[in-house]
């Protein structure tokens, strides 16, 4: 949202190959679901034999959004 509301952005094509931001120790993702996990938010148990999350869509990225704005540097 910018100062005067919504803003809408148009990217053709995202090279993410080195990630989208700068992070101390690379990939911001494990690190982040890690964080997401730790508040209980998650379903966790196992499914046949694999450990597995059941995560709410919604939530995680709202989770995400907020996690990435203090975590990751301003572009």
């Amino acid at each position: 949202v910018g100062g005067d509301g919504p803003e809408l952005r148009v990217v053709e094509c995202l090279d993410d190959s080195n990630g989208i931001s700068e992070y101390p120790g690379g990939d911001y993702f494990g690190p982040m679901l890690d964080q997401y996990l730790a508040t209980g938010r998650a379903a966790v148990g196992v499914v046949g034999r694999a450990p597995s999350e059941l995560l709410d869509g919604a939530d995680i990225v709202n989770f995400a959004v907020t996690w990435m704005l203090e975590h990751l540097p301003a572009s």
